[in-house]
Formats: structure tokens, sequence, C-alpha cells
């Protein structure tokens, strides 16, 4: 009878103990998650990326790019921060599907009214 009561007190301080683990894990994680996601966002910059391949002479519009987070040393120096700055814009050069669109890269004089 000792035996039975020794193994039960055995397991049931088991059981406790991952559940105390468990809870612990499942109670920290979003707060993990969060801490993750403030170091990502200052590990990066916001940018303005081609969503497809822009030919040059194309007017840009938001069906074209999309503001996306990339790391700084993925970040050319003239990169554009805002989609909504270049809308209306006429391309000099072609931009590629994924490519950061920088100012270099647009007529800054050709802004439709």
């Amino acid at each position: 009878m000792a035996l039975l009561n020794r193994n039960t007190g055995f397991i049931f301080g088991n059981v406790l103990g991952l559940t105390i683990l468990v809870a612990g894990i499942m109670i920290t994680a979003p707060q993990k998650k969060a801490e993750q996601a403030e170091i990502d966002k200052r590990n990066s910059e916001a940018v303005v990326v081609a969503v497809c391949d822009i030919q040059v002479a194309t007017r840009i519009s938001m069906d074209v790019v999309k503001e996306d987070r990339k790391p700084h040393d993925q970040v050319p120096l003239n990169a554009v921060t805002s989609a909504k700055k270049i809308v209306g814009l006429l391309t000099k050069s072609e931009i590629k599907k994924g490519q950061v669109v920088t100012y270099s890269a647009l007529d800054l004089q050709s802004k439709s009214e």
C-alpha cells in the first residue's frame, strides 16, 4: 500500500510540474513574440517594393508597389519609404519584382495631376 502511495505521489508531482511548465510557456509565448517583432522592427526599415516587373515609362500606381520592411543592409540610400509619395510618377529605368524602389529609378518631374 505504501508503494502505491509513493508512486501516486511521484506521478502526481510530475504531472503537476509538467502542467506548470506548459502553463508558463503558454503565458510567456505572446510576450516573447512581441519582443521578437520589436527587435525585427528595429533591425529593418520601411521601404517601397515592386510587386511585379515595372517597365520603363510606366506610371506608378498602388497596384505595382507595396510597402514592406527590409533589413538595413538591403536598403539603398535613396530608397522610397512611402508609396503615396510616388504614385503618379513615371519610371526612368526598369524595376524588377521584389526590388526596393529608389528615387533614382523615377522621373520626379512626371507627377500627373
